[in-house]
């Protein structure tokens, strides 16, 4: 049943909005896109430090409303900020720590971030527990995403949100919407940028001892070769011995990210990494101290297009032992060679049988 409460309160009424976000999902890769975007609303969800009520996720955007019958747009702008710099800050982490060079992988950087903020009367829709914000001004807020402003990043502050014109430099426009004029002001948040902690890369710490080393040719394009290997989703059909995989499904995979592989009953946890490759190759990583005998061991997929959709994968494996551990080197590359072996005869059976990364599981 939908009610409509008629008692008016006011109310701030608050849209962070990712822009870019249509063109990332049609001409990108959807699942990646979808994650990448839904970690960023997360995000922005956690930052809220005004006591900010989520009424609605919007696709690209938040709809957020607090009820105040005072307005301090000092603070509006704090909150502005601190969604802005972790937005950014986590795009700029991405961007050293993906290891995917998919489409929206590779241009999630380019995503940009807006707000509107406006504040008058509200009404209440309740549509059975839910209670949703309504009346002229949401209609308001939410026609102001679509503007003449001359930037990529900015904050709109509607004309009773506006400091007196000696208290800030601004740039006002005035608007002609379907509910007639309406006048705002736009401040740039580029600017906020200088404000970003610094982000060093992941080092690259690679094991001393090279145990194994193996190539093959495999006729599938690259990047889907490569969604196979380092999406969790697709590793019980080709890894053996794999009885259960535990990783966040609302992440993609990233250098750092760990996960937990049930192995013979036993639990091994193994953190996503990377290493320098050539500028045509891309590589995937794993990294695991739960090895015996070892302090650490590094399985790195290295890849190569090469020709007609065929794809060159070596597989390299580096460990550190631990003290004597080194004894037992000929036995550890005796069973890394029939385990890897196995493995890529599993990955190739299932390229063959015209698996494609389209073919997600759930």
């Amino acid at each position: 049943m939908l009610i409509a409460q008629k008692m008016t309160q006011n109310a701030i009424l608050f849209i962070p909005d990712i822009s870019g976000f249509t063109e990332f999902v049609h001409n990108t890769d959807i699942n990646h896109s979808r994650h990448i975007i839904s970690e960023l609303l997360e995000l922005l969800i956690d930052q809220n430090s005004m006591g900010l009520e989520l009424a609605e996720i919007e696709g690209d955007a938040l709809f957020l409303y607090k009820l105040e019958n005072y307005v301090d747009v000092a603070v509006i702008k704090q909150q502005v900020e601190d969604m802005y710099l972790a937005f950014h800050t986590h795009l700029k982490r991405y961007e050293l720590q993906r290891i995917c060079n998919c489409g929206a992988c590779s241009s999630a950087y380019n995503l940009s971030l807006k707000f509107v903020v406006h504040y008058g009367e509200i009404e209440f829709i309740k549509v059975k527990t839910s209670k949703k914000p309504y009346g002229s001004n949401v209609i308001k807020v939410h026609r102001l995403l679509k503007n003449e402003v001359p930037l990529n990043e900015y904050l709109i502050l509607t004309e009773n949100l506006i400091p007196k014109p000696s208290e800030s430099p601004i740039n006002t426009l005035t608007a002609t919407y379907d509910f007639g004029k309406i006048t705002f002001l736009y401040e740039p948040l580029k600017h906020l940028k200088d404000k970003l902690p610094k982000i060093n890369p992941i080092p690259d710490n690679i094991p001393k001892h090279k145990l194994f080393d193996r190539t093959e040719t495999i006729q599938i394009p690259i990047l889907e070769l490569y969604e196979v290997i380092s999406n969790f989703d697709y590793r019980l059909l080709w890894v053996k011995g794999v009885d259960k995989l535990e990783y966040d499904k609302n992440k993609v995979n990233r250098s750092g990210l760990k996960h937990q592989c049930l192995v013979n009953k036993k639990e091994v946890e193994q953190t996503t990494v990377k290493k320098e490759v050539g500028k045509n190759q891309m590589v995937y990583g794993e990294s695991t101290s739960n090895i015996p005998f070892t302090k650490r061991a590094n399985v790195y997929y290295v890849l190569e297009e090469i020709e007609n959709g065929f794809t060159k994968m070596n597989i390299e494996i580096f460990v550190d032992f631990k003290p004597f551990g080194v004894l037992m080197k000929p036995l550890m590359k005796k069973n890394f060679q029939k385990i890897i072996s196995e493995n890529i005869k599993e990955l190739i059976l299932l390229i063959d049988s015209g698996f494609t990364k389209n073919q997600v599981i759930n």
